[in-house]
């Protein structure tokens, strides 16, 4: 058994390489110095045995951790260890992330890209939802189980099976059916905006009518407190104080809110919708999603809808437009009002959440903030 550490502050990372069993196990305790560390990873890469005795040597380090009200993390565990974890019943006190397999993209189809990364074909029923580098496995694991989660309550999304690396990058791979992209089926059909309207209107409809469980879903609006906190990089106090006011605005809700609900993140299989990219699903109102399609249509002057779903710019504004037409049709007349006075707030919400865990766009999306959005919100 090797043993590699490495410490920062209150977080120690340990990379185990061999077997833990009776003879090894005895020296990870020795050298696992939890004094004064409140985060704990053990990076189980190499390490292909756990034996009981490891397992015990896992549970001394948890309450251990668990007095200072510390973390534990198991990462890079491979199938075999996992089914140890499950079988002991480990799995429900110590979480822990599986090993992922590598994947190229040689050879791989490329379908569209977004702020968050790229989706690429695998082969006619898969494809794999790339992270853009910088953004962690912990948000693919994450999106992995908002979907199954999301397919459990009946929203129509595709079963994500398996979480991937592409060197430094992580990715999702999706059961996708054979399905076409909603923005190339859009792009291929731009006299029909109207009718494609009406269908995104329908998948979001279905989004905002499924109850969140709280238990599983973070609470949308209580996330954006904190965001908004971290925009003083480029915002003013006064600013930053207004958002935090218009925040509080919204409603409180207790159903679903995808939070990235653009046409391409959806799929048509036999003509029937799919949602892919399910790691932003949340609880809360729907006038978050409303606001996210208004960063990416609704602004024609950032280029953000070509960027994202390669649908010109002008058509994704009269795309939206028809959308709003045909969504807010059986809302209450003051909900539709409420959207118009805070478009822009609304719009700049997604802006603020990428530039918190996207460094490579922080600048373009706290621009289009400062100098496209802010202004309509004191004008």
């Amino acid at each position: 058994m090797q043993i590699t550490a490495q410490r920062e502050g209150d977080s120690l990372t340990m990379a185990l390489a061999g077997r833990l069993d009776t003879s090894t196990a005895p020296r990870l305790g020795q050298e696992m110095d939890l004094d004064g560390v409140r985060h704990l990873v053990l990076d189980l890469d190499a390490c292909h045995y756990v034996s009981s005795a490891g397992l015990r040597e896992f549970l001394r380090a948890r309450k251990r951790l668990a007095a200072v009200e510390g973390t534990m993390l198991l990462t890079n565990v491979s199938r075999d260890i996992q089914d140890i974890l499950d079988m002991t019943g480990f799995s429900k006190l110590i979480p822990s992330r599986p090993k992922v397999r590598s994947i190229s993209l040689e050879g791989l189809e490329f379908l569209s890209a977004g702020v968050c990364g790229e989706c690429y074909r695998m082969d006619p029923e898969t494809i794999v939802k790339l992270y853009r580098e910088g953004i962690g496995a912990d948000i693919a694991e994450k999106e992995k189980q908002y979907a199954k989660a999301a397919f459990v309550l009946g929203i129509p999304t595709a079963i994500s099976f398996d979480v991937v690396a592409c060197g430094p990058r992580t990715g999702v791979v999706y059961e996708m059916l054979d399905a076409t992209l909603f923005s190339a089926i859009i792009r291929n059909d731009l006299q029909n905006i109207d009718r494609h309207a009406q269908l995104l209107a329908q998948v979001a409809g279905t989004v905002h009518q499924t109850p969140a469980d709280p238990a599983i879903f973070p609470d949308i609006k209580a996330n954006f407190r904190h965001h908004i906190g971290q925009m003083d990089f480029f915002l003013s106090p006064e600013e930053i104080a207004l958002l935090h006011r218009l925040l509080e605005t919204i409603p409180d809700a207790g159903t679903c809110v995808h939070f990235d609900l653009h046409t391409s993140n959806i799929m048509i299989h036999d003509g029937e919708p799919v949602i892919i990219d399910m790691g932003d699903l949340s609880r809360g109102h729907y006038l978050f999603d409303i606001g996210l399609l208004c960063s990416i249509y609704g602004y024609p002057e950032t280029g953000i809808c070509e960027m994202a779903t390669k649908i010109p710019n002008a058509e994704g504004l009269r795309l939206l437009e028809r959308f709003l037409e045909h969504y807010f049709r059986d809302k209450p007349a003051e909900d539709y009002r409420f959207f118009q006075q805070n478009r822009s707030f609304l719009a700049s919400l997604r802006l603020i959440y990428t530039s918190t865990f996207l460094p490579s766009l922080r600048a373009e999306s706290a621009r289009i903030i400062k100098d496209i959005l802010l202004p309509r919100m004191t004008g």
